[in-house]
């Protein structure tokens, strides 16, 4: 099949790339950053190929796939729109022509007004008591906010997919009962841990907490109470580590939020 109607493939494939105005990878700061652009045993055309046919198969239709490929294409042009010092002291604005030309693009695959766009880019919004105050980003912070709508927006699509996917399969979302794997086995510590793997990590602590609340704190509190003849379990109480990262106002998080 794929010998056979590889002109048509190849045709298809031309289509979504000029209708999501995508082209070589290596031009996209997100995907040529490991330099691990093409690998020999696969065939990318047949993998999205493959993943248009396994969405069609999981019940997501035409205009949600279009959706989908929108949203993750407007991600990548999104990587590619860099800063510099504005007019103002302490502003940020689109480096280039370039920028602006995928800032645009960014807009148009978003569907959202690109002035409005860039605002929220170069600018962050304080909601205090009764007003809002407007203060202008430099460079750096307006790229790290760039990062974090990235982020945000590819996350909330995941969201989406895997809700998606999972009411295709048949999971009950009114059943009472739910049979769950807990790893917490995941903790990572890398020689520079970024902020993402910091609340990776965060997360595993919170599933060990959760794990030692339900196992053995609660447990072993019924065993008291219905005097249960039992030896007591040893186990390492993680709380000091979450009341560090996440408790106000002097954990990590509240610290991270105040120097932001």
């Amino acid at each position: 099949m794929w010998g056979r109607s590889k002109g048509m493939i190849y045709n298809l494939l031309e289509k979504d790339l000029e209708k999501y105005k995508l082209g070589n990878p290596r031009t996209f700061h997100y995907l040529n950053q490991s330099n691990c652009i093409e690998l020999e045993v696969l065939d990318d055309s047949k993998e999205y190929l493959e993943t248009r046919r396994a969405m069609d198969v999981v019940g997501i239709n035409q205009a949600e796939q279009d959706a989908i490929f929108r949203v993750v294409a407007g991600i990548l042009h999104l990587g590619n729109v860099e800063f510099t010092k504005g007019k103002e002291a302490d502003a940020a604005e689109p480096k280039d022509d370039k920028s602006r030309h995928h800032l645009k693009i960014v807009a148009e695959l978003f569907m959202c007004d690109e002035k409005s766009l860039e605002d929220s880019l170069v600018k962050r919004v304080i909601v205090t008591r009764g007003e809002s105050i407007t203060k202008a980003l430099d460079p750096d912070t307006a790229a790290l906010s760039r990062d974090a709508l990235a982020k945000i927006v590819y996350s909330k699509l995941f969201d989406w997919l895997v809700e998606k996917i999972n009411i295709s399969i048949g999971q009950d979302r009114e059943s009472t009962f739910l049979i769950g794997v807990l790893d917490i086995y995941g903790f990572e510590s890398f020689k520079t841990n970024s902020f993402e793997q910091f609340c990776i990590n965060l997360t595993n602590e919170k599933l060990q907490q959760h794990f030692n609340q339900h196992v053995f704190k609660m447990e072993q509190e019924e065993y008291k109470k219905e005097e249960i003849d039992w030896s007591y379990i040893e186990f390492v109480d993680n709380q000091d580590i979450l009341d560090l990262i996440e408790k106000k106002p002097g954990g990590i998080i509240a610290l991270l939020d105040e120097a932001w």
